[in-house]
């Protein structure tokens, strides 16, 4: 019942990954997509609906990983993304039109972990913990500002016990300890 027409990408994309040394390792890529016809859900009214508008994406990822000793892991990872959907109509037949972000498009992501394991109870036994930020991002593609929501921070923190067989697992996991809401969806 709604209709709405086939969408085409043109993705370019190129990376490198290295070993920096026995226990570094360095993975980067950028890319460029251009869409035409990108199909957009968005929220008109009390309805939603999908709208062809062309639209570009262009970005780039970067993460490194290490062991600097044995049991201890370490990671960080970032990425950096730019993104407009076209032309796009701020209700269905209406006459303003103008270019916004697509929803669900944090500019901006960063992400750490460090965990370390040692000999315990015939397997390993490990903590963990890991880090997550992201910047703001519209659920609606009209882009107004009630239908944004606000960057957040997340930590995740754990304790794990593993059998020397792997084939054991016990552990506690706290997801989210600072107890941040974070919008999913929302209805203006």
């Amino acid at each position: 019942a709604i209709k709405y027409g086939d969408e085409t990408l043109w993705s370019h994309e190129g990376g490198f990954k290295l070993s920096l040394a026995n226990n570094l390792r360095l993975n980067g890529a950028a890319y460029y997509y251009d869409y035409k016809n990108y199909q957009s859900f968005l929220f008109t009214g009390v309805a939603g609906l999908v709208v062809n508008a062309d639209a570009r994406t262009y970005g780039a990822e970067l993460s490194l990983q290490a062991n600097p000793m044995p049991g201890l892991d370490l990671a960080l990872a970032a990425s950096a993304f730019n993104a407009k959907v076209k032309d796009v109509p701020l209700r269905v037949a209406g006459p303003i039109r103008r270019d916004v972000k697509p929803t669900y498009a944090p500019e901006t992501q960063i992400s750490g972990m460090v965990r370390y394991g040692w000999d315990a109870f015939g397997g390993e036994l490990a903590v963990k913990g890991d880090a997550s930020y992201s910047s703001s991002y519209f659920y609606n593609l009209r882009n107004f500002d009630a239908d944004k929501y606000p960057g957040y921070f997340l930590l995740n923190l754990g304790i794990g016990w593993t059998s020397a067989s792997k084939a054991f697992e016990l552990g506690i996991d706290v997801d989210n300890v600072t107890n941040r809401k974070i919008g999913i969806q929302g209805f203006d």
